[in-house]
């Protein structure tokens, strides 16, 4: 299914997240992605992407950019004649919570493995150039960063503390590919939500005064749910356990005299077709 993006509410608390690293120039995997767990997950992403393990929980990830301020120049008859436009870079850092050899080789830049298992730290490190997605998750809803070419090498140095889990911070240059720099989704629910967008059939009366509570009768009014009368919002919405019933507050317009509108309601899901319906600001 094509991806539905969050109509209301398009807030993200990231739980958990996943970072999947692939050779350069990978195509991003189809939106949206199943993010029910780890195994539906990578089974959605496809088999060119690998999870680079845990990451830190404190830590997180962490975006930042580099680069000279915006500068204005001018001139004696013009003080803000120009604006130059200097390059930016921009980072992103991992936190790696896994001491595995892949882990090693993004870290150090490079490396070999020797007889006995142990890796060999190279004398020369070299940035791995890679594909990149971070997925971010909030219960059935997410966010997905898809880099085509990023630089990976390690940041800072490893601490061995007693009362935490150690990490090896990593950090990802974007240096961009066919189409720009990256792509980030805006907040879509998971390939397993159904997407049921709401329907309006009645609404009773068909006519009332500002303030009056009425009822909607549909299917898929949940919450969040706002209805919309004309360009005015109702207020004091409640919603029915099986959806199919709401009641909501007429709200005062601004005009004067009885106003005809379209009673519409909308949820995360879409948007449903108008009902008629007169606000009765003469009785």
């Amino acid at each position: 299914m094509a991806p539905t993006y969050l109509t209301k509410d398009p807030v993200l608390v990231p739980a958990t997240g996943y970072v999947f690293v692939a050779p350069e120039g990978t195509p991003k995997p189809t939106l949206p992605l199943d993010i029910r767990n780890l195994r539906t997950l990578r089974e959605s992403v496809g088999i060119s992407w690998a999870s680079i393990g845990n990451t830190s929980l404190e830590n997180g990830i962490s975006h930042e950019s580099e680069g000279d301020e915006a500068e204005v120049l001018g001139t004696w008859q013009n003080p803000a004649l120009r604006t130059t436009t200097p390059p930016k870079i921009y980072t992103v850092t991992l936190a790696l919570a896994d001491f595995t050899i892949e882990t090693y080789k993004l870290y150090y830049g490079g490396g070999t493995v020797s007889p006995d298992g142990s890796f060999v730290i190279p004398s020369v490190p070299a940035a791995t150039t890679k594909a990149m997605l971070i997925v971010a998750v909030d219960g059935d809803r997410h966010v997905v960063e898809y880099y085509e070419r990023v630089s990976l090498i390690g940041a800072e140095g490893v601490a061995y503390d007693p009362a935490a889990l150690s990490e090896m911070p990593v950090k990802a240059t974007i240096l961009g590919g066919q189409s720009g720099l990256g792509e980030i989704s805006p907040v879509m629910w998971g390939k397993a939500v159904a997407i049921n967008p709401p329907t309006l059939t009645s609404v009773t009366p068909i006519s009332a005064a500002p303030g009056t509570v009425i009822t909607l009768n549909g299917t898929n009014l949940t919450a969040p749910l706002t209805v919309w009368f004309g360009v005015y919002e109702g207020t004091e919405v409640t919603t029915t356990p099986t959806g199919t019933q709401a009641t909501v507050r007429v709200p005062t317009p601004v005009e004067t005299g009885d106003l005809a509108v379209q009673v519409r309601v909308e949820t995360n899901f879409g948007e449903s077709a108008g009902q008629n319906f007169t606000i009765d600001q003469t009785a």
